[in-house]
């Protein structure tokens, strides 16, 4: 079960180098699927592309000291296992747990945070670029998992779960910790697909 080692390593500690194993997991285990059915595997792919561009980014925009301050703020394994046990146990209730539960605990905590250290212009650019993308995608998933949802509301419970990491006052660490935790959250929400797979 390499997913599930790597899914656990990705919670722990994001990384580009991380996502890259995910991602060869999700590829392997898509060819198992036959072609037509593709298509869920094909957007947690995309998703996990998306945010390992995001993380790139961020590393290119930040001082090898603030990305390693950045990168000690990101200590949310306790969350990410939770998250995980959920997807390999309890697939009908997992979007629920995971953003309802874990997800926004962990996002309060993280807005609460503010720190001093600014960072350089060009990494607010990359916020507000995955903030964008991930609005579109929780749109799609929200849209998918919950389509009696007035649009109205969906936009505004996106628009809450985004508005810290697109506020100013939100110190930068804070905003690609909440990010990240969106991307993972996103990810998970995506791999119902994949607990078939995972128990045979």
């Amino acid at each position: 079960m390499s997913l599930i080692t790597n899914l656990s390593r990705l919670l722990a500690g994001p990384a580009p180098d991380v996502l890259w194993d995910v991602q060869s997991d999700l590829l392997e285990l898509s060819d198992r699927l036959p072609r037509a059915e593709r298509g869920d595997a094909d957007r947690s792919i995309a998703i996990a592309g998306r945010f390992h561009q995001y993380l790139g980014d961020l590393a290119s925009k930040t001082t090898a000291h603030q990305y390693s301050q950045w990168a000690s703020q990101l200590d949310l394994g306790s969350v990410g296992v939770l998250a995980l046990q959920d997807l390999v146990s309890d697939r009908e209730r997992l979007l629920e747990k995971l953003l309802l539960g874990g997800l926004s605990e962990g996002l309060m905590v993280l807005a609460s945070r503010q720190y001093v250290k600014a960072w350089q212009a060009e990494a607010r650019q990359v916020h507000e670029e995955a903030s964008w993308w991930l609005f579109d995608a929780l749109w799609r998933l929200s849209r998918e998992l919950r389509p009696e949802l007035a649009p109205e509301d969906r936009r505004r419970g996106i628009e809450h779960l985004l508005a810290a990491a697109r506020s100013r006052e939100c110190a930068p660490e804070a905003k690609a910790a909440m990010l990240v935790v969106l991307f993972q959250g996103l990810l998970l929400a995506s791999l119902q697909w994949a607990v078939p797979l995972l128990r045979r």
